[in-house]
Parts: structure tokens; C-alpha cells; sequence
């Protein structure tokens, strides 16, 4: 089969990971790219899709929030949020354990997230986003994934109404 190339659109997707205060990365990284091009990295994307603290990261770029914002609340509030880091290894044999004598629950207490997510985001909803957004999360009742999305496509207009802090908790409440 052959395809014009023409024909065919590209599509820029910007993908962040999650990792808890390890968001510092991609929040550092995504705000020295805003200061080098002078605008917000958003525009460069067709689509920013984000997981658990990498979700977070592109709510607020959907919000109008500049990277280097974002930074900044992991600066001031990833301490309260995650607790202290002690070293990869130690937090990993830590996580084992928990998982052992406790299973699979939060990693993190939610109300300090919660907190500074209002902080943040306020009452604003999903459909005020500058830029399309997918942001996967945990739908614990339906034991499945569900994924928060901005009304880029006619069949997708579910979530426009969904504030922003719900999804933002939502996507960083995956069972660990």
C-alpha cells in the first residue's frame, strides 16, 4: 500500500513520567527549554500526556503554568507532599516493605498533595486547558484505568467538567 507522505499528519506528543519528587526532573529540564525558546513548551506539543507526578506536570502546563512554576511548588511543597527521600535504594527496600506489610495502598498521604494542588489549580475544570491533555489514572471502584482528556476529538467531551485537582489526585493515586 502506498501513502502519500503528505497525507500523512505528524503529531507531537509530549510524554512526562511520574516518580513522585523525582517530577523535579522533567519540571527542571521542560522550564530551562521555556527560558531557552522564550514561550511556553506547551506550544510545541499537539498532545501532553502525564502519569501520577508527571499528570501534575501537565495539568499545569494545560493551566497556563509555566515549567518553571511548577518546579517551584515541587521546591517548596515535595517535602510535605512525599516525605523525605532517603537515596533510591533505601526508599525501594522501604516501598517493599510497605507493599509486604501493608499491600498495595498510597505511597503518600493525599492531603497534603490535595492541599497544594488547590493551592495550585483552585476550582478550575479540565475544559479550561491551553493545550489537549490525556492524563491516565486509577478507577479504583471499576478496578480499571480511566483517562482524563480535554474535548480534542467530538467523542471526547466527558471531562471537560472535571476539576483539575480531582484529576491531578486521581492520576497520583495509582496502587503501588
Amino acid at each position: 500500500m502506498n501513502v502519500n507522505p503528505e497525507l500523512i499528519s505528524k503529531r507531537r506528543i509530549l510524554s512526562i513520567d511520574g516518580g513522585g519528587i523525582l517530577g523535579t526532573f522533567p519540571a527542571a529540564f521542560l522550564a530551562k527549554l521555556e527560558e531557552n525558546l522564550d514561550q511556553p513548551i506547551s506550544n510545541y506539543f499537539d498532545l501532553i500526556v502525564g502519569t501520577s507526578t508527571g499528570g501534575i506536570i501537565a495539568l499545569g502546563l494545560g493551566m497556563g503554568l509555566s515549567a518553571a512554576d511548577i518546579l517551584l511548588m515541587y521546591e517548596k511543597s515535595g517535602a510535605a507532599i512525599f516525605g523525605q527521600q532517603q537515596g533510591v535504594f533505601l526508599n525501594y527496600l522501604v516501598n517493599k516493605l510497605r507493599i509486604i506489610r501493608w499491600g498495595f495502598r498510597r505511597k503518600y498521604s493525599s492531603e497534603n498533595l490535595r492541599s497544594t494542588l488547590f493551592k495550585l489549580f483552585g476550582d478550575r475544570k479540565l475544559g479550561e486547558s491551553k493545550c489537549r491533555l490525556a492524563i491516565p489514572a486509577w478507577n479504583p471502584i471499576a478496578q480499571t484505568v480511566y483517562i482524563y482528556k480535554t474535548a480534542h476529538h467530538p467523542r471526547l467531551r466527558n471531562d471537560y467538567k472535571s476539576l483539575v485537582v480531582d484529576a491531578a489526585l486521581a492520576t497520583s493515586a495509582a496502587p503501588t
